[in-house]
């Protein structure tokens, strides 16, 4: 009898150590059952578990090691995708600043023979030269900043500006373009010049000029009518542009592709009016990235369409700072730089050309540099009042030229000029020292009026 109960007490304790390797089991413990010399049925149950054991260690190993060979390969794609967006980042800078620099060069030609006696022939081949390579500027401009966009990368300038008169600027940008198509183009505006917003100028300029130079574009005849107006939005009022033409409309079927990278209205419109469908996709984009929206108000085909941008910042009425950017051509005064020593380093010859001959014609006196070594050796000979300079030259650069420069006491005012409209370069040229920058293509009156900025003593 105490036998047979010693034997139940075992085979008891046997049953309960096997019911807690199967529990370690579940919880992920690798340990093995030992077995009796019996080799009986509990022997085989235990025999069992340790199989089964062993294979969910080794099938756990396995599964731990394709999920360490996943995580490298995911880390490799990885590291892979960011190095091919970053040099596709590089290349479209490195392409655009290519690109940018012989139109800046074309443009400034081409703003200079504008103020010439033309003949009317001469003149409209002239227009046609600003038109075009105002369009192809915009279009290395759309797909760098569409790029950007994909990469969250863009980053925003804000400051103050009167949404009326940067409006009417762009509308002078296109004037050209709609006068060589007998095209009226008119703003109204309920809203005074000193109402303002705060918002970014580039940012805003750019969706108004796609969304313009496309009713100009889409218009055979008839007009384009611009309203700025306050319309109140949660209780506070908000800018509102209505940009309404009188051209090919759109299909209700083809809406929903409007605002998609490369979408157009039909298949029809590239061949007959050109284009990529980058513009719209864009500046929509652009539109929410400020705060706002830009949406198809109304079309019907054959009649004209009504896109309406609404801007996401409240409206106050205060004075806009000075100094603010323009694409719309503007004369340069004579006269106005009378007596400024300027020294004007860039090494695209015709740039500096076009340039240095638009700065003597407002009275300066301009001495040439094809590299930042040269604006070295002539700050150290000559005395010059500012200097305007190349970010991206050869032997040296402008940013190490100014910072040459700044350790060596020069204090003369530097202006950077630059075809690489990447957000980090203004920071990149404050931190060398220069004391403005401006964007390749720019209005010679602009530069004129910083030059002049920079010559006013201080208060």
């Amino acid at each position: 009898m105490s036998d047979s109960k010693g034997r139940l007490e075992f085979d008891r304790h046997r049953v309960e150590v096997l019911l807690e390797r199967l529990e370690r089991l579940a919880s992920g413990e690798s340990t093995r059952l030992p077995l009796s010399p019996e080799r009986d049925s509990l022997d085989a149950i235990a025999h069992a578990v340790n199989v089964i054991g062993d294979e969910l260690h080794y099938t756990t190993a396995r599964a731990a090691e394709a999920e360490r060979l996943r995580a490298r390969e995911y880390q490799v794609a990885k590291d892979r995708a960011e190095h091919a967006n970053e040099a596709k980042s590089v290349f479209l800078r490195t392409a655009s600043h290519e690109i940018r620099t012989p139109i800046a060069a074309i443009l400034g030609i081409a703003d200079q023979l504008a103020q010439s006696v033309l003949s009317e022939d001469d003149r409209v081949l002239v227009d046609m030269l600003r038109v075009n390579s105002r369009a192809l500027l915009s279009l290395v401009g759309n797909v760098l900043d569409l790029s950007r966009l994909d990469a969250d990368k863009l980053a925003l300038n804000i400051e103050r500006l009167s949404p009326v008169e940067l409006t009417c600027e762009v509308v002078k940008s296109v004037e050209a373009d709609a006068r060589r198509k007998k095209l009226s183009v008119r703003v109204e505006s309920d809203l005074p010049s000193s109402a303002t917003i705060e918002t970014d100028r580039v940012r805003l300029r750019q969706i108004l000029v796609n969304v313009v130079t496309n009713a100009v574009k889409f218009t055979a005849r008839g007009a384009v009518h611009i309203t700025v107006r306050a319309e109140k939005i949660y209780g506070e009022p908000r800018v509102v542009i209505d940009v309404t033409d009188t051209g090919i409309g759109v299909d209700p079927d083809q809406r929903e592709f409007l605002f998609e990278p490369f979408g157009q209205a039909n298949s029809n419109i590239a061949p007959v009016h050109g284009g990529t469908g980058l513009g719209l996709a864009l500046s929509s984009r652009l539109a929410r990235r400020l705060g706002g929206s830009l949406e198809l108000r109304r079309s019907e085909p054959g009649k004209g369409s009504t896109f309406r941008l609404t801007l996401g910042t409240p409206i106050e009425n205060s004075p806009v700072a000075a100094g603010s950017e323009s694409n719309g051509y503007v004369s340069p005064a004579p006269g106005v730089l009378d007596g400024v020593r300027i020294l004007l380093a860039d090494d695209h010859p015709d740039l500096r050309m076009a340039l240095g001959r638009s700065l003597k014609l407002q009275g300066a006196t301009v001495t040439f540099a094809r590299d930042g070594s040269e604006v070295l050796s002539l700050v150290k000979n000559e005395t010059f009042d500012v200097v305007v300079m190349d970010i991206l030259m050869p032997v040296m650069n402008g940013l190490q030229a100014t910072r040459a420069l700044r350790a060596d006491g020069h204090l003369v005012p530097v202006i950077a000029i630059s075809a690489d409209t990447a957000p980090e370069m203004r920071a990149l040229t404050s931190d060398a020292g220069c004391n403005a920058q401006m964007i390749k293509p720019f209005d010679p009156y602009d530069l004129a009026q910083l030059i002049r900025d920079f010559q006013r003593p201080a208060m």
